[in-house]
């Protein structure tokens, strides 16, 4: 359990510096809709809010390497959602997700 907060602080301190444009609100936001949606304790959200936010930073390394070539971003980040749907699967199990996933059916 110390090595996840060391590592959650560390992650925390080292993307918060590259973290641009409310990266860090808009993975907040998001972690807190699935909390909420999902009941998930506060260990489970920190590592949805992590995951989110690298997703977030990793969107925006993608979009400026790629900014000429709109196919080959588009390629890229449908992967990076294939990646972070398979870390969320992975941390919340697959009942979960099919929560989330009729939740955001709904919206």
């Amino acid at each position: 359990m110390n090595k996840f907060y060391i590592l959650f602080f560390s992650l925390t301190f080292s993307l918060g510096v590259f973290a641009q444009d409310g990266v860090q609100e808009r993975a907040k936001k998001i972690a807190d809709e699935m909390t909420m949606v999902m009941s998930l304790d506060d260990v489970l959200s920190e590592k949805v809010y992590i995951i989110q936010l690298k997703r977030f930073i990793d969107a925006q390394r993608i979009r400026k390497t790629y900014s000429e070539d709109k196919e080959q971003m588009q390629l890229e980040l449908k992967k990076l959602y294939n990646r972070l749907w398979g870390k969320l699967k992975n941390v919340l199990g697959d009942e979960r997700m099919e929560l989330w996933k009729e939740h955001k059916r709904n919206i």
